[in-house]
């Protein structure tokens, strides 16, 4: 696994697809949904010895960078996620 993409090497269509697919994938009760989908990145990050604290900063930062190009990623994603689990 290349590490550096994990922060700044991915590119914006192909993370929202993956999350578009792992949000209509889980179609459970959304307490559920929401909680299944932390324990599954807590133990991913476990397995590949990675920082989930650090992955989160590094996630929130792309997300807050207001000229990246990750910014209209989250916008549509939050509003998806909002549709598919916030029902």
């Amino acid at each position: 696994m290349d590490r550096d993409k994990l922060t700044v090497g991915a590119d914006p269509g192909q993370l929202r697809q993956a999350v578009y697919r792992v949000i209509s994938r889980t179609s459970d009760e959304p307490s559920i949904q929401v909680l299944a989908m932390s324990v599954a990145l807590v133990a991913t990050c476990d397995a590949l010895d990675i920082n989930v604290r650090d992955l989160l900063v590094s996630t929130e930062r792309m997300r807050d960078d207001l000229d990246g190009p990750f910014q209209p990623q989250f916008a549509a994603l939050r509003e998806y996620a909002q549709q598919e689990i916030g029902r």
